[in-house]
């Protein structure tokens, strides 16, 4: 739910942010800065996906992820946000270099083969897409 970010989330951390359809995402270097910000203020992190955002097309690298695992029976809340930063994060690190993703794009979209072709930097479209979970309605926020 795309209201859980912008009600909870700083606008510091909107103003970073590059909306994708309903979803946000932001660059790699903001990532971790979104994720502990969003656990500051009490989110857990649901996770999200890898995502070329260019302005005529979208492509995502669906096969690296960063999920987190449900929240548990009588796990608190905070503990639960802790956890998923945790998981996200190690996760997250696992995550190929921007080049190597975008080598993969390459490979794997002809549209992102074609935008490289005539010079297009596909780094600088290059997003990462997360997904919260608030304590008000203990709901996943990729509806």
């Amino acid at each position: 739910m795309t209201e859980i970010k912008e009600k909870y989330l700083p606008s510091e951390i909107l103003q970073k942010a590059i909306v994708s359809g309903k979803e946000y995402g932001w660059k790699r270097a903001d990532f971790k800065k979104v994720i502990d910000k969003a656990v500051e203020i009490g989110l857990g992190i649901i996770g999200g996906q890898i995502q070329f955002k260019l302005p005529d097309g979208t492509c995502e690298l669906y096969w690296h992820k960063y999920d987190t695992r449900d929240r548990k029976s009588g796990e608190n809340w905070k503990n639960y946000c802790l956890r998923t930063r945790k998981e996200c994060l190690n996760q997250f690190e696992n995550i190929p270099t921007d080049k190597e993703l975008v080598e993969e794009g390459i490979k794997n979209f002809d549209f992102l083969k074609n935008k490289s072709k005539i010079g297009i930097q596909l780094e600088e479209y290059l997003i990462f897409i997360l997904y919260f979970n608030n304590s008000e309605t203990d709901l996943n926020s990729n509806e």
